[in-house]
This record gives structure tokens, C-alpha cells and sequence, in this order.
């Protein structure tokens, strides 16, 4: 169906940091009449790659959806949409202050003209700047336009014969600084040789992938810095016991030290120098501590253990301290270079009382292990979660947010779902407490996974969205007549999962964010029939092709989950189900979703063994 097109903006996506959108639909540009355009896409030649790329994506999404595609002109032009700083710009007043935030933009009506300029900064690994291209990826929203999910497939791009666009001034930049969202199946397996849809979708997003480099590193990293026969030279480095004997780490990445020996800090602040001398365009070191919580135990460390809110061990000043010794002597050198270290496991409460003014290159990376795997369903944590993210921030204003916490550990097709009031409690809390970078697992089965994954995008450029408001958008958006099965379908599953999990014991084990047989024959194998009953009322529902075929994407999960569910013997009359395979479909069916992005797959391999007990060990 034909439709004209009077664009009205969405008030929800404008960020924090934004001036609210003045609009008069009533006097707007006629970008497109019955079928035509006097209308040309400025981009200068010489523009940086991403305003390039901004002018190439207006230029097909307005084709796609009107028919009629607008030429991209080197030089301006009476009737434009201009992207990037330009001289025409310039003149029309359309500027972004000096001190303008990274991937900040502004779109601004002038005459007959757009103008979409961005703040853009070359191509730096992890630190490059597109606010042009997301400037022209929010203009494209504002004409109705999605990206449910990565490819052809999850985009929905509404068709119009007349295209009117109001009289615009909108300034935006995101609410964090750095924005990352891992595990999406960005990183593809060297034998598929397509390009990364999912790098793509974060892009338009505007979220980075992580394949365009890292602004804070935060891994796990003492065993990168002290080498194995460095330690074995200077035992006195390592971390000792209660009677104040060194102890040995047969694996070396597992290595903890004496962090208040004179030499180990020198020497490990010398090696993370000599990294940075290495690698010059490295913005960043991680100086995190390795895996695992068995610190240090001797008179000159035991002081600075305390206890956290729960009575437990806290090893979070002794470590603190150790981040801003490194740091300090790396400022010496490379003033201008960041070092970053977690907060995490045993370390995951602030220090009580604070520390002192930390080093002004240190940034702690917080990743509250407590909440990892829906750990933030649990009443204990939830209402605490506030006060310790307000607690860091009183620690530095260096301050970033790193969680699993609506991830889990999936690898029989068991669907996730979206947790809604998790997403409402975590991105807004961190962001009012002053964390200024956040860094969230989200879900590479984008089979199940994709509202979440979009959720979480549109959260971390503006926390303040509507979850609820985008989280109905997606489903009908994505699955049309059929949203209100799963719409049924998704609250059965985050009801069970939340109950499950509320009654789940607070202190941690490896396996509370594991998928395992305990959590699917409590949570999904009761459920199966009637999740199956739902998704068949969906997929009966469904108007067009690209709705059924998202579905299925769902449905591929489904089939997984069903096999394996058969093979533990938590399914009674299999055989009659929809998902039903027998070993040799079953077989070809795997082969032909090898790739699929609607299953759970690392870049290395895709894990088909049976539902597991307890904690995953690797089989």
C-alpha cells in the first residue's frame, strides 16, 4: 500500500544530552511528489569515510521507500540534504560547538534544506567519531524507518508516494561515551564469507562493534605483564597465604601478586609502559586483575580486606590501590593514555570509607558478578543496586558499567526472554549514579534475542527510552498480526524466569547464568506445549513474508530445544510436536543453519551437546 508521508518525530529517542526537537509539519520540505524529487544529497568529496557512508544509506533507505532516488552531489545545491560540515553548512548557522561529544549531531531545517552535521573523527581503532552517519541514521528513523535485526531480513522501511519531512532542529549526543554490546555473532566464522550483517545493525544503531577497537580495555590482563619466568624469579611477587608463604598458579593466566611489593609495582607498571610504547595508536591498557578471587593474604595486604554489604571477603580497596599505583606511573609517561582495571568478583563493592582522589588516567570498570544472568531479578540485589553503583561513582568519576545480566549461558535453543523489568532498573540506574561507559553481553541467538539487542541499543544512546513503548514497537513491527501470541509467549517465559531466579540463593555459584537442565525442566520444559501452541498462532497470523520468515528465525530455536529436550527425556509425545525431527532431518537441518544468526554460535564453533547439569565446563 501506497501511503503520503507527513513525518512526525518520535520524542522518545532524543538522548539526555539533547535539545528537544522543534518541528512544523505543516510548512515541511516536499522531498518527494507523485514520484519525483528536486531534491540532490550534498556530500563533499573529501568528506571523512562515515559522512561518505551517510550519503550512500540516505541515498538507498529514500529510494527503497519512495522509488525515486535522490543523486548524491559533490557540490550544493538550491534544494539538499547536506551531511557533514561544509562550508554551506557553515553559512546557514548549522555548527556543533568545539567541545561537541563524540558522535554528537544536529539536524537543522535552513530554507529549503536539511543539514545533518555530526561530529566526525577518522578512523581510530576504538576511537573514531560518526556523528554525521548516526545523525542521518536518526533523520531515516524519524521517516518511520527500523532495523529489527542484521540483513535484508530485519529491515522494515515503510513505502511512500509523497514524502513531506517537517521543519527540523534537533541536537543529540549519546548518553555514554563508550558504547558496546558483545557477542552478537559481529565476529563471523572465517568460512562465511559475507560481510557482518550484526556490525552493521549496531552501526545503525549507533553503537560500535567491537571489531572497530575498543575505547576502554578492560580484560583480564596481570598475566600479559609479568611473565612466567619473571614470577618464577621473584616468588616474593606472587600472592601469599595467611602464613605469609608465596603461593604457586600452575596456570599462569590464574596468577595473583603481592600488590603491595615495591618491585612487583614497578615492574608491572614498567611492562604496561612498554606496551604502550609498542603500540602507539593503543589509547587505552587494561590492567585488570587475572580470573578468580584468591588475592593476597600476607600482614601488608590483610589491613585493606574489609567486608562487603554481605559479610563476604572485599578485596576492593586492596585493589583499588594497586590500579592507582600502575596508574600514576604510567601518567609519568604517557600522560595522555588511559589504563583500566575491573571491579569485579570479590571487588565488586566500593571501598568503605572511599579512597582518595584516584590517578586521573585510571578508570574502573565495574562488572558486578553478583547480578550476572539475571542476578538483578533477585529482591537483595535489585534494591541494592542503586547504592553500590552510586558508591563507585563516589569512588571516581572514571566510572564504567560492564554486565551479564540479561545473558545467559543458551546453547540448546532455550529462548531467553526479554527481560523487561531488568531494563528498566539497569541503564537508567548506572547512568543517573554518573557512569559514564557502559559494556553489555546481549544475545547472539537473534532468533529470541533481537528485542532485547534492540532495546539495549536505543538505551545505551538515551536511557530514558520506553521499554515497554519499544519493546511492543518491535513485535508488531517484526511480527505484524502474530505479536500478541508472542507477546504471550515472551511474558510466560520472563514470569517463570523471574520467579525462578527470585527464589534462587544470593550467594554466587558458577552456574547462575547457565541455561542448564536444572533452569530449562523448571522453566521451559513445562512450558513447551504451550509455547509451541503460541508461536503457531503467530506464525498462522502473519500478513507478509518477511513476518514469517522472522518467526521462523524463532522458531529455529525451537527446534534445538525440542531435540534436546527429547534426547533428556523431558518431553512426553514428542513425536506429534510441530519441532519434531527425526535424527536424519535433525542432522540436515543443523547443516543448513550453520550460519544462521537465529542460533547461538561463537566465530570458532556452535555447541550441539546435550542439556547440562550444574556449571558449564567447556565439554
Amino acid at each position: 500500500m501506497i501511503l503520503a508521508l507527513v513525518v512526525v518525530l518520535a520524542p522518545l529517542l532524543v538522548s539526555p544530552a539533547s535539545e528537544p526537537s522543534k518541528t512544523r509539519p505543516s510548512d515541511g520540505l516536499s522531498v518527494v511528489q507523485d514520484d519525483r524529487s528536486g531534491y540532490v544529497i550534498y556530500c563533499e568529496a573529501n568528506a571523512v569515510v562515515w559522512v561518505q557512508d551517510a550519503a550512500k544509506e540516505v541515498q538507498r533507505v529514500l529510494k527503497v521507500s519512495t522509488g525515486v532516488e535522490l543523486p548524491i552531489s559533490r557540490e550544493p545545491a538550491t534544494r539538499m540534504i547536506s551531511l557533514g560540515d561544509n562550508e554551506s553548512a557553515r553559512k546557514a548557522g548549522v555548527t556543533l560547538t568545539a567541545d561537541a561529544a563524540d558522535d554528537s549531531f544536529l539536524l537543522r531545517t535552513v530554507g529549503e534544506n536539511l543539514f545533518i552535521v555530526g561530529k566526525d573523527k577518522p578512523d581510530v581503532p576504538g576511537w573514531s567519531s560518526r556523528g554525521t552517519l548516526y545523525g542521518a541514521y536518526e533523520f531515516l528513523e524519524t521517516l518511520g524507518v527500523r532495523w529489527l535485526l542484521p540483513g535484508e531480513l530485519g529491515e522494515d522501511i515503510p513505502r511512500h508516494a509523497t514524502l513531506s519531512v517537517p521543519r527540523l532542529d534537533m541536537r543529540q549526543s549519546p548518553a555514554f561515551f563508550a558504547r558496546v554490546i558483545q557477542d552478537l555473532q559481529d565476529r563471523r566464522p572465517k568460512e562465511d564469507k559475507q560481510p557482518s550483517a550484526p556490525k552493521l545493525w549496531l552501526q545503525r544503531q549507533k553503537v560500535p562493534s567491537t571489531l572497530d577497537g575498543w575505547k576502554l580495555s578492560a580484560g583480564h590482563a596481570w598475566d600479559d605483564y609479568i611473565s612466567r619466568e619473571q614470577a618464577e624469579a621473584h616468588p616474593e611477587w606472587l600472592a601469599k597465604d595467611a602464613q605469609g608463604k608465596p603461593r604457586r598458579f600452575a596456570n599462569h593466566k590464574s596468577i595473583k601478586f603481592c600488590t603491595n611489593e615495591p618491585a612487583l609495582v614497578e615492574a608491572f607498571a614498567a611492562s604496561v609502559i612498554g606496551s604502550l610504547d609498542k603500540y602507539p595508536e593503543r589509547r587505552c591498557a587494561s590492567i585488570s586483575a587475572s580470573d578468580g578471587g584468591d588475592f593476597c593474604q600476607c600482614e601488608k595486604c590483610r589491613p585493606l580486606i574489609t567486608k562487603d554489604p554481605h559479610g563476604k571477603p572485599s578485596y576492593s580497596a586492596l585493589m583499588v590501590r594497586f590500579y592507582d599505583d600502575v596508574a600514576r606511573r604510567v601518567a609519568v609517561k604517557h600522560p595522555q593514555r588511559l589504563v583500566c582495571g575491573l571491579v569485579y568478583y570479590n571487588y565488586m563493592y566500593p571501598p568503605v570509607p572511599p579512597t582518595e582522589k584516584l590517578a586521573a588516567n585510571l578508570w574502573l570498570d565495574w562488572a558486578p558478578l553478583n547480578y550476572y544472568g539475571w542476578g538483578l531479578a533477585k529482591p537483595v540485589y535489585r534494591d541494592e543496586f542503586q547504592r553500590v553503583a552510586e558508591g563507585w561513582r563516589a569512588v571516581t568519576p572514571n566510572f564504567a558499567y560492564h554486565n551479564y545480566s540479561t545473558w545467559m549461558r543458551s546453547f540448546n535453543g532455550a529462548p531467553l526472554p526479554v527481560g523487561r523489568e531488568l531494563l528498566k532498573l539497569e541503564l537508567p540506574t548506572v547512568h543517573q549514579a554518573g557512569a559514564r561507559a557502559v559494556n553489555l553481553v546481549g544475545f547472539g541467538a537473534w532468533g529470541y534475542g533481537a528485542p532485547t539487542n534492540y532495546i539495549l541499543a536505543k538505551q545505551m544512546w538515551n536511557p530514558r527510552v520506553d521499554v515497554d513503548q519499544l519493546y511492543r514497537e518491535w513485535l508488531q513491527r517484526a511480527y505484524g498480526p502474530g505479536w500478541e501470541s508472542m507477546d504471550q509467549l515472551n511474558h510466560l517465559l520472563e514470569s517463570r524466569l523471574m520467579a525462578y531466579k527470585a527464589k534462587e540463593s544470593p550467594v554466587y555459584r558458577g552456574q547462575n547464568y547457565e541455561v542448564n537442565y536444572e533452569l530449562i525442566s523448571a522453566v521451559h520444559a513445562p512450558v513447551f506445549t504451550e509455547m509451541e501452541r503460541l508461536y503457531v498462532a503467530a506464525l498462522a497470523k502473519t500478513a507478509t513474508e518477511a513476518q514469517r520468515r522472522r518467526l521462523e528465525m524463532f522458531g529455529e530455536n525451537l527446534i534445538v530445544l525440542h531435540h534436546d529436550l527429547r534426547q533428556a527425556g523431558l518431553l512426553v509425545d514428542a513425536a506429534n510436536s510441530t519441532f519434531y525431527r527425526d535424527d536424519e532431518a535433525y542432522r540436515k537441518f543443523l547443516a543448513t543453519t550453520e550460519f544462521s544468526l537465529a542460533l547461538y554460535r561463537t566465530p570458532e564453533k556452535r555447541f550441539l551437546g546435550p542439556i547440562w547439569k550444574g556449571e558449564w565446563r567447556g565439554e
